[in-house]
C-alpha cells in the first residue's frame, strides 16, 4: 500500500525513526528504487540520511524524474531493524489540482457575477419598462384629468349636449348678462371686449 502521493519531479523528503531513538548514527542509509522497481545507482545513488538534531529521527530525500510506484527502503549497519516506504508518482499532485480547481472557481464566480450583473440589467430593462408602463398609465390619469378639466370648464353641464348649448351661450352677444339653460338662468358679468 502506497504511504503518500507526490509530482513527479518534486523533492520528496523521507524520515526515518532509528529503533530506540538512537541518536548519532552515521550509517542510516536510503536506497532508492524507481518505477520499474529497478534500483537505478546512476541516476539514484543511496542517500545517508542525517540525523534531525539529537532526536535519533533522520531525513534523506530524493527527486523521481517519472510517474509510478517509487520505493525506498532505510537501514542503519550498526542499529536493528529496517523500513520499506512506497511513494506512488503521479504528473499532479493534490495542490497542483487545488489551485487548478481554485483557478476554476474564480472563473465560474466571476461568470456567475456577470451572469447577476446581466440578470439585474434585464431586470433593470424590465424596471425601465414597468416605467414606461407607468408613464402610461400616468398619461391615461392626465387623459381623466384633462376631461376632468373640461367638466370643471362646463361646471353646468354634465353632458355633451348641455356642454353645447354651454359653448352656444358663451359664444353670445357680449352684452349679455344672463342665460337661460334647461330652465335655469345663469347670471355672468358683462362681457368686455
Amino acid at each position: 500500500m502506497s504511504q503518500g502521493i507526490y509530482k513527479v519531479n518534486e523533492l520528496i523528503e523521507v524520515t526515518y525513526q532509528a529503533s530506540g531513538a538512537v541518536s548519532g548514527l552515521s550509517d542510516v542509509n536510503m536506497e532508492i528504487y524507481d518505477e520499474t522497481g529497478a534500483k537505478d545507482i546512476q541516476n539514484f545513488p543511496d542517500v545517508t540520511m542525517t540525523e534531525i538534531g539529537s532526536t535519533g529521527r533522520y531525513q534523506g530525500s530524493f527527486t523521481p524524474d517519472a510517474e509510478g510506484k517509487w520505493r525506498v527502503m532505510i537501514n542503519s549497519a550498526s542499529n536493528t531493524g529496517k523500513m520499506v516506504r512506497d511513494f506512488d508518482v503521479i504528473a499532479h499532485n493534490v495542490d497542483s489540482i487545488g489551485d487548478a480547481v481554485g483557478v476554476i472557481d474564480n472563473n465560474m464566480a466571476k461568470d456567475a457575477t456577470v451572469a447577476k450583473d446581466a440578470t439585474v440589467a434585464k431586470d433593470s430593462t424590465v424596471a425601465k419598462d414597468s416605467t414606461v408602463a407607468k408613464d402610461a398609465t400616468v398619461a391615461k390619469d392626465s387623459t381623466v384629468a384633462k376631461d376632468a378639466t373640461v367638466a370643471k370648464d362646463s361646471t353646468v353641464a354634465k353632458d355633451a349636449t348641455v356642454a353645447k348649448d354651454a359653448t352656444v351661450a358663451k359664444e353670445a352677444t357680449l352684452d349679455a348678462v344672463s342665460t337661460k339653460i334647461d330652465g335655469i338662468t345663469y347670471n355672468a358679468p358683462p362681457m368686455i371686449g
